[in-house]
């Protein structure tokens, strides 16, 4: 522990030269080495550079030089009464050590660790010989270390137990909606270098940290500037939250099902309609709070994997019961029934008396081209038949929409060349069925 005052800037409100201030703090004791002032009170001042912490000074009188027959080795070239102040504006000051009634030729005093910006000695009574004048031979500070902080707080919850700088292991509990924590730890010593999960953070400034859900451990490590080390452990638990972060629905032909509305973690009420030929609806929920659990209809079902299948007949009501790690429900419903028929049973051409051949064969299921030649004919008539008979169809050639007349579509071809049909089917739920024919005439 050095002593800062060593070779720094030194200023005082009065000397007689050559006696200036920088001498006070030169580390020489020399009858030329020291600062003298003919005014009292009178102040040497320290500038240390930064924030230091101290806990001792030493002021060192005319009285300490003994060289031969100077005659100042006696109590009447000490100073009488002085105090140590410190400032951290460099305009008000505040009292830290008085010493009064002096006569030995130097006085080493410590005290409770302070830091300031700033230090003087304040000289009330100069040499005992002759108050109204006084001298320093050397003015010295030393560094105090500490390796413990003096505040520690954060921006959500409650530190257990409060905080203490001897107690080293705190926890703190935060709501689910807490996604991070500011922690905000100030030490002791100025000089020391504070790190939160290994970064270095600012003393007495915030530092957000991020949150799991669960247990989160926070270290806050403080070392001094000797080199020990403390190390402050918040433990934060995070509250589960019940809330599904994904829910994706899907049918036993594998295919995805819509939700409505689109799925919002917010909204618990859904409903969902699966294909005409699928039977059953199965679930892929993913919750916010990964340990959380998820039962479907009062069955344990896995987080962030399919479900088992549940069959859909006129209609059911599933419901996702989500508990997290900190107790919390919350529970989702799925409304789910099933679309009625888009298909086409029967999908036909009729040239003249003669229902014509596709290529390849029609089937309700084949969605892709259909194809054929109709030679030189000028008309055909369209003929569909649906398989429910309440569902919608729209035919067009070409993007022209067809006239029903009778059971067929008429479909006038002036001009050689492709005509494409499109046969667009809307079941009573809203489902849709597209087939497509290109025909050709020569």
């Amino acid at each position: 522990m050095g002593n800062i005052a060593l070779g720094k800037i030194a200023t005082a409100n009065n000397s007689i030269l050559p006696y200036i201030p920088s001498r006070a703090v030169d580390g020489a004791l020399a009858p030329s080495n020291r600062w003298v002032s003919d005014s009292i009170p009178a102040w040497l001042e320290v500038n240390p550079g930064a924030l230091y912490m101290i806990n001792r000074w030493v002021v060192k009188h005319l009285s300490i030089i003994t060289s031969p027959n100077n005659g100042w080795n006696n109590s009447n070239y000490a100073n009488v009464d002085y105090k140590l102040q410190g400032s951290n504006d460099n305009s008000y000051w505040y009292d830290i050590d008085i010493v009064t009634n002096n006569s030995a030729t130097s006085t080493d005093r410590t005290f409770t660790p302070v830091a300031y910006r700033y230090y003087r000695v304040y000289v009330m009574k100069g040499l005992r010989g002759n108050t109204g004048t006084t001298s320093i031979v050397e003015f010295e500070l030393y560094q105090a270390y500490s390796n413990q902080l003096s505040a520690l707080t954060v921006s959500a919850g409650t530190l257990a137990p409060a905080f203490n700088p001897t107690v080293f292991a705190y926890t703190d509990t935060v709501g689910p909606d807490v996604a991070s924590i500011n922690i905000t730890p100030t030490a002791k010593d100025p000089q020391a270098i504070i790190k939160i999960n290994n970064v270095v953070s600012p003393s007495g400034q915030p530092k957000s940290v991020n949150l799991n859900y669960g247990a989160n451990n926070i270290v806050v490590n403080v070392t001094a500037g000797d080199g020990s080390q403390n190390n402050y452990t918040i433990a934060v638990t995070r509250q589960g939250d019940a809330d599904l972060k994904t829910l994706v629905a899907q049918d036993n032909l594998a295919a995805n099902v819509p939700l409505n509305p689109a799925f919002d973690k917010g909204i618990t009420v859904y409903t969902a309609k699966i294909d005409y030929d699928a039977s059953a609806i199965a679930y892929i929920p993913t919750t916010d709070d990964p340990p959380a659990t998820i039962k479907l209809d009062g069955t344990s079902t896995p987080n962030g994997s399919i479900s088992g299948a549940t069959v859909v007949g006129t209609g059911i009501t599933s419901s996702l019961e989500v508990t997290s790690t900190s107790g919390n429900k919350k529970t989702y419903t799925v409304g789910v029934s099933k679309n009625t028929s888009a298909y086409l049973t029967n999908f036909q051409v009729k040239k003249g008396s003669n229902f014509q051949t596709f290529l390849p064969a029609f089937t309700r299921n084949n969605f892709g081209t259909y194809t054929l030649n109709v030679g030189t004919s000028t008309s055909v008539t369209i003929w569909i038949t649906k398989e429910d008979t309440n569902a919608t169809a729209v035919v067009t050639s070409n993007g022209t929409p067809l006239t029903l007349s009778g059971s067929s579509y008429p479909l006038s071809m002036p001009t050689a060349g492709a005509y494409a049909i499109v046969v667009t089917v809307t079941s009573t739920t809203g489902s849709i069925k597209i087939y497509t024919l290109n025909i050709t005439r020569n």
